[in-house]
């Protein structure tokens, strides 16, 4: 070997062409004095082998290979095959990476297999459509980077609109992960010093826990006027939140931190939900039942939520969060559902 870019070659030396020798999914190229490590046998290998090896040359600077000769390496017999990647290779300035990036573009095959997956979730990203697009098109070469190709290539008007029907539909949600983590990380916190919500103040002084406030606000028929006004504003608040309004966004308005939002929202459910489940409990007739739990990590910690829901109302009719999934949480599971006014008969889990 001479210095760092070239490859020294004897006088009289003549090369043997390169050839392409496939294992699986693998392949390497081969002269008669050496070859390359097997690598994963991908079109954007197969192009940078090509660029490299036609950057060989001997002592006078003359190309070890030519175009003809490295055509073959990507499948053609004709020269204009390896010429091409060398112009695209010159056209990115003579970087290896910013033509590796260039290269990662994909037929329209895969294109459309990204849009008709992006379209059934407008805010899914590279990792969660690769394999959904694999799915759809029955591929496994399918990759992160060729999902952002991809991407590049798809007009945001199709997208935007369906991602507006499903906000107008109320479909579009934060992760459930990261929304449950933060709340309930949020809720185990000491409670910070009260602030002023900046809202009415006629009842200022009203507890969450008031269960006169609180029976009034789930009471089916009952005159608003009856709900203290608080109670209507940190209401409405939940309300905003749960169709996705951020926290932030509800703080500024309301002129607090975003965690105050958060607290209040979080009292507001937790105060309310035994009325709610309590109702439930008592009306739904849960016959037929889905049960299934989502791992949640918290400070550190894994925790299990439970949930059964009916399968005809799709209201859940039991929830609760448990440090283990084995087999004694899933029994304490099914002894509540045992208590409940009507029992299931029919439990399905994973769909």
């Amino acid at each position: 070997m001479a210095h760092d870019t070239t490859l020294s070659v004897e006088q009289g030396d003549d090369p043997a062409p390169p050839r392409v020798e496939v294992d699986g999914p693998r392949f390497r190229v081969r002269t008669a004095r050496f070859a390359t490590q097997w690598l994963p046998d991908t079109p954007s290998n197969r192009h940078l082998m090509v660029v490299w090896f036609r950057l060989l040359v001997d002592d006078q600077e003359k190309p070890l290979f030519t175009l003809q000769e490295l055509a073959t390496l990507v499948g053609s017999t004709n020269r204009q095959a390896a010429s091409q990647h060398l112009e695209d290779f010159r056209q990115c300035g003579e970087e290896m990476r910013a033509f590796v990036l260039r290269k990662r573009k994909v037929d329209t095959t895969v294109v459309d297999g990204v849009l008709h997956e992006l379209l059934q979730r407008p805010l899914a990203g590279p990792t969660e459509l690769v394999p959904r697009v694999q799915a759809r098109l029955a591929r496994q070469d399918v990759s992160v980077a060729n999902i952002e190709s991809a991407l590049e290539q798809i007009s945001c008007v199709p997208v935007l609109r369906v991602l507006r029907r499903q906000l107008e539909a109320g479909q579009v949600h934060y992760q459930e992960a990261h929304l449950l983590t933060e709340m309930l990380e949020t809720l185990s916190a000491p409670p910070g010093p009260a602030a002023s919500w900046g809202l009415p103040s006629a009842d200022g002084g009203m507890r969450l826990s008031d269960p006169t406030a609180l029976a009034a606000l789930v009471t089916p028929d009952l005159p608003l006027a009856q709900v203290p006004g608080s109670l209507c504003w940190l209401t409405f608040l939940m309300t905003l939140f749960y169709w996705n309004v951020p926290l932030s966004v509800l703080g500024r308005w309301c002129g607090v931190h975003k965690t105050t939002i958060l607290r209040g929202v979080l009292g507001l459910a937790v105060a309310v939900w035994p009325l709610v489940a309590h109702w439930i409990g008592e009306r739904v007739n849960a016959a037929m039942v889905y049960a299934d739990e989502k791992w949640l990590k918290i400070r550190g910690r894994w925790q299990y939520w439970f949930v059964v829901l009916d399968v005809d109302t799709e209201v859940p009719v039991l929830a609760a969060l448990l440090p283990s999934r084995g087999q004694w949480a899933c029994r304490w599971v099914g002894r509540q559902l045992r208590q409940l006014t009507h029992v299931p008969t029919v439990l399905i889990t994973d769909g």
